[in-house]
């Protein structure tokens, strides 16, 4: 029975680099992964558009909105929209304007792809 109740470490995503790499005057706390971006911001788009109630609810879009921040270091232009949308959202409670991020999810997706060929 305790071995059902052991947290299993979360397996990396395949798509992300294996090392934290220190860029400019910061050190990322982990890679950027725009397939994690894009899960992230998938996770608070039905926690903040489906009709929920409660605390709990928020708590969780936010973290995710941060996660999704947080994977997005290696793209400042979309790191700092979703900063912002974050905390936008905190303050005020203000959606954050999903097609404007799903632009700029597309942009940094075909510039990884151009970079990986």
């Amino acid at each position: 029975m305790s071995e059902t109740l052991t947290p299993k470490q979360k397996k990396p995503c395949t798509n992300c680099p294996p090392l934290v790499v220190p860029r400019r005057e910061y050190t990322p706390t982990r890679p950027s992964c725009i397939d994690c971006v894009e899960k992230h911001l998938g996770a608070a788009y039905v926690l903040l558009t489906e009709a929920r109630e409660g605390y709990a609810y928020r708590l969780r879009a936010v973290g995710h909105l941060f996660e999704a921040e947080d994977e997005s270091q290696e793209w400042p232009e979309l790191h700092a929209a979703l900063r912002e949308a974050r905390n936008r959202y905190q303050a005020a409670e203000e959606m954050p304007d999903w097609k404007s991020l799903e632009g700029m999810l597309i942009e940094v997706r075909q510039t990884v792809r151009q970079a990986s060929v």
